[in-house]
């Protein structure tokens, strides 16, 4: 470079770029900041979503479990109304041979 590509004194010049360059340096250093700040919140925000998908994932094998449960329980209510029904013709019956 020589003195003549620029119209402006030396001393305003390096003023000038010495400027420049510490505001461009300050504004990496936000910013580099910023991307730390946002990939620690991405960590903690994946952390929390596993968390509740473990969660939401447990809770519905729990409700998958007790479901099962329910169903074989009323198809127990079901086989012992059906034995109720049974007894109770047998009962009759028996009652029946009884009076004669």
């Amino acid at each position: 470079m020589s003195d003549e590509e620029y119209k402006s004194p030396p001393r305003k010049l390096i003023k000038f770029f010495k400027e420049s360059r510490d505001k461009w340096e300050e504004t990496a250093k936000k910013r580099r900041l910023e991307i730390r700040d946002l990939n620690a919140r991405i960590r903690d925000l994946e952390t929390s979503r596993n968390l509740w998908k473990d969660k939401a994932k447990t809770v519905t094998e729990q409700i998958e479990v007790k479901e099962e449960k329910l169903q074989d329980m009323q198809r127990a209510l079901t086989e012992v109304k059906a034995n109720q029904e049974i007894l109770q013709k047998e009962c009759e019956e028996y009652k029946k041979k009884l009076k004669k």
